[in-house]
Parts: C-alpha cells; structure tokens; sequence
C-alpha cells in the first residue's frame, strides 16, 4: 500500500509506504514532542531478526537467513518484542523494509531513539555508518542512498547491534551482567530499545 503524504508549504509531496508505518500528518506519535514534524515515518512494529552469538556475520549480505521476528522498539529480552529471550546475546541483527519515493529537495534523515550498545547501519547494501552508546539518540542522512533502491523498490534497512553482556568497562546503566537480575540490578537490554524514525 502506498499513501500520499501531506503537501507542505512548497507543494512538495512523495509517497511512502511500510506496512504499519505511515507518515503521520498530526505528530501525535512523535518521538521528540517538542520538535514535532507533519512528515515523518515511524519504522516502529514488525522487523526481521536474527541471534549471531557466534559472531559469524559482519555484513548484511553474509547474513543467510531471518529466522525470528521482532517487534521494535522492544528489547529481545522483552516479551514485548514477542521473543522474550533472556540469555546472553552478544550481536543481533535487524531488517526491515519501507518504501519512500523522494520529493525534490527534501534530505531524508533516519533517527534512532537508542540502540544498545554499538550499532552499525546499512541501508541499500550502502553502509550509513555506525554508534557506540546504548543510551544516546543517533541519526543519518540517507537521501543519496534512497536512490539506490534494491529489487522491487522496496528499501532495506539493516542494523546490526553488538553488546557484550559480560563486559563491565562499558557504561551499562543499572543493567545486569549476570543471567538473571540480583539484588538492584535491572534485566539486561540488547539492541533498538527505542523508536526509528524518517
């Protein structure tokens, strides 16, 4: 399904679609409520996902096969992301695919809220780069890559996120590094934990 988004004060317009995600016109669900926009695309909901515990992959292309299903912006550890898997899991994959036609003179930017704890980007095979800090927000400007969509005009989007559970010297918050929460600490949190956005 494709949906036209709202004209802006130039009479520029593109069309976008992504299953659940939309371009929303009244900014209700935006994630920075003081900064909020008429066009944006929430990429939040139903992404494909893969454990690499082994560290076997180090691009998307080496990547074999998608075998879980995530629900973003929740954590693999929560059931809420509808895997609930709390073992220890060094490296994770996301991908996720959207469609955007691009209107003339627009720069397309994509946010993520927080990914825990490196994470590495890709979108159309173009590597967009990567972030260390599990708890701070990051963006990219991907308007050149969006030129270059893959086969059927679907764009892709994949992250990779890497987060020793065991490693102390990182900042970890009040995030546990044992297997199951003790006394103050918190469950651990693997990957995007907040929302990603256009």
């Amino acid at each position: 399904m494709t949906e036209r988004i709202p004209e802006d004060a130039s009479g520029d317009a593109g069309a976008v679609s992504g299953g659940e995600a939309g371009w929303a016109s009244d900014g209700a669900d935006y994630p920075r409520k003081q900064m909020r926009r008429a066009r944006w695309l929430n990429l939040n909901g139903e992404w494909s996902f893969r454990f690499d515990d082994e560290l076997r992959f180090r691009e998307p292309a080496h990547v074999d096969d998608w075998p879980l299903r995530i629900r973003v912006p929740f954590a693999p550890e929560s059931a809420a992301s509808g895997i609930g898997d709390e073992s220890y899991h060094s490296r994770c994959w996301y991908r996720r695919e959207f469609r955007v036609e691009r209107a003339a003179g627009r720069r397309y930017i994509l946010h993520f809220g927080a990914v825990d704890y490196a994470a590495r980007a890709w979108l159309n095979g173009q590597f967009l780069g990567s972030h260390e800090g599990g708890h701070t927000p990051f963006s990219f400007d991907i308007t050149d890559e969006l030129e270059r969509p893959s086969a059927g005009g679907a764009q892709v989007l994949v992250v990779r996120a890497d987060d020793d559970p065991v490693d102390l010297a990182k900042p970890r918050g009040k995030q546990d590094w044992q297997l199951r929460p003790h006394s103050i600490w918190y469950p651990r949190t693997t990957g995007v934990w907040q929302t990603v956005w256009l």
